[in-house]
């Protein structure tokens, strides 16, 4: 991991968060402009980035290191559910918000960014399934989670095929299978799909600005509850990956797209499913706003200290 080139990135991305924080001061970009922007990432911007990047020949080693990724993206997700039951108690103030907030990053927004950067689209293919590993995982426990919180238990919830059907994993089933059959696709189509995949990290950025722009932070800055949600998102899961990463001989390559992703701040999905699903979705923006601004400070620290306890 070149950590000059990330540190250089991690400005690039703040410089462009710092874009969509004066837009929306100035009401070039609304509240509303702000959602729809959302939404186009989340439609076509982010499957494309994902179908972009699996546009290769298949690779037998590749898909080892996919599988690879896959489990222990689940893994990870399992341990920090464990750890956060244990200290965010149930029945405790926003309970459920606290724990979505640590255990899901945004390793969508901001991670692919970071990792198209620094890996280019090695890092997007093997990124992407931590990606399909939270989808699944948010659907199923996270879904369960704020139901129970918000006292909607009884009346189901976990939806299959939003689990399988939602636009991130149908753009990694779609780009899987062009891998696995090494298809070429039709330069007509392939073109629009490049072209979208390029405004993920200037529109992503942009809309992680509008956000913190949003917030109050003299309140969020008051709240202690802030501080230690955001120490266990931004420092406790990555040193616990870290750990995991030292007893376990992992592949290089795929274990520094875990970190990348781990050391992600909050993410965004954490509030949209809690106002979906009736829990308190302005203390996780908060949260939100919060963990992206400390992150400018942890993501280095933690990504240095990979380097330079994994090599």
């Amino acid at each position: 991991m070149d950590i000059s080139a990330l540190y250089t990135q991690i400005v690039v991305m703040f410089l462009l968060m710092g874009v969509g924080a004066i837009c929306y001061k100035r009401g070039m970009i609304t509240d509303e402009g702000s959602g729809q922007m959302s939404s186009l990432i989340m439609t076509f911007v982010l499957p494309c980035v994902i179908i972009d990047s699996f546009r290769r020949e298949f690779d037998p080693a590749m898909l080892d290191k996919l599988i690879l990724s896959f489990v222990l993206s689940v893994l990870l997700l399992v341990v920090t559910i464990v750890l956060v039951t244990l200290v965010f108690r149930k029945g405790t103030s926003d309970y459920a918000d606290k724990r979505m907030c640590v255990i899901f990053s945004n390793n969508g927004f901001m991670a692919l960014p970071l990792l198209q950067a620094l890996y280019g689209d090695d890092g997007i293919f093997i990124g992407s399934i931590n990606i399909v590993a939270t989808n699944i995982l948010i659907w199923t426990y996270g879904v369960w989670l704020l139901m129970r919180a918000s006292g909607r238990a009884s009346n189901g919830g976990v939806s299959w095929k939003k689990i399988l059907f939602n636009p991130g994993t149908l753009g990694f089933f779609i780009g899987l299978a062009i891998f696995l059959t090494s298809f070429q696709l039709p330069e007509v189509i392939a073109s629009p799909i490049s072209f979208l995949a390029d405004l993920n990290t200037p529109l992503a950025m942009i809309v992680l600005g509008v956000y913190l722009a949003q917030s109050n932070l003299k309140e969020i800055i008051r709240d202690r509850s802030m501080y230690i949600v955001s120490l266990f998102r931004l420092v406790v899961v990555p040193l616990v990956t870290i750990v995991l990463l030292l007893f376990l001989p992992f592949d290089r390559s795929v274990s520094a797209v875990l970190i990348i992703s781990v050391s992600m701040p909050c993410a965004v999905a954490a509030s949209m499913f809690a106002q979906m699903f009736g829990t308190n979705y302005r203390y996780s923006s908060r949260i939100i706003a919060f963990s992206t601004l400390l992150s400018a400070i942890t993501m280095p620290i933690m990504l240095s200290l990979y380097q330079l306890v994994v090599g």
